[in-house]
């Protein structure tokens, strides 16, 4: 079966996957604050009615059985549904492609990471790569200009490439994800190795957006060198 290449370490994987639990605790802490608001929300929902019920039953001297019995259905009904929607956000493929250039790093790995059980566990370490990776690109994609050639090359790649190599694969039946195709690899290998090349696109594109940064850094280096050392 395809494997995630030798040169990244089991150390980077580790890291990676510790990377992973702390995400997915903090993603899980905001789904639950989200949940919590919409409980609240639903609760001062059916209050509101019961109090409005309350409020006309004082004023009118009173209310029929069936409306009493109506506005309890109507609190329940009122609480039952603000309980259960909105649903949880969650990330598609279409917010990635209108995503603004900051937030399209998160956004892919949270996609991405939602997609996980739906791939073979042979993808298991390329997947955490590539959360890795746009992490270390994500602060990149702040200061990069929107309109600029780097910037749709990453939104070709991210909201592009990534999203429809992983839904090539889950659009195959699962019987058929294990067999060899006519080079003699499974869907699922190649999978593996498709995204193995995205994890190292990334990192390419990491590496070329800090090169200016870099040399820049150098020659700052270099001039104060040349004023202060060779000065002295």
């Amino acid at each position: 079966m395809a494997q995630v290449p030798a040169r990244v370490s089991q150390e980077i994987v580790r890291a990676a996957r510790r990377q992973r639990a702390a995400r997915l605790y903090n993603a899980r802490k905001e789904q639950w604050r989200f949940r919590l608001r919409r409980l609240r929300r639903a609760f001062l929902a059916m209050a509101g009615i019961y109090i409005a019920a309350l409020v006309t039953a004082l004023a009118l001297g009173g209310i029929s059985f069936a409306a009493t019995l109506l506005s309890v259905l109507l609190g329940i009904a009122v609480f039952v549904v603000l309980s259960i929607y909105p649903a949880t956000p969650r990330t598609r493929v279409g917010d990635l492609d209108t995503a603004s250039l900051p937030e399209l790093a998160g956004s892919t790995e949270l996609w991405l990471e939602g997609r996980r059980r739906a791939l073979p566990n042979a993808a298991v370490d390329a997947i955490d790569m590539i959360g890795v990776r746009l992490e270390q690109l994500a602060p990149q994609l702040a200061v990069l200009d929107e309109r600029g050639p780097a910037a749709r090359e990453v939104r070709k790649l991210l909201a592009e490439h990534l999203p429809g190599m992983v839904d090539s694969y889950t659009r195959i039946p699962p019987a058929m994800r294990s067999r060899p195709g006519p080079g003699g690899t499974t869907p699922s290998e190649q999978l593996v190795d498709g995204l193995c090349v995205i994890a190292d696109q990334i990192e390419a594109v990491s590496e070329d957006l800090s090169r200016n940064d870099i040399d820049a850094l150098a020659t700052r280096g270099r001039f104060l060198e040349t004023k202060y050392v060779e000065g002295d």
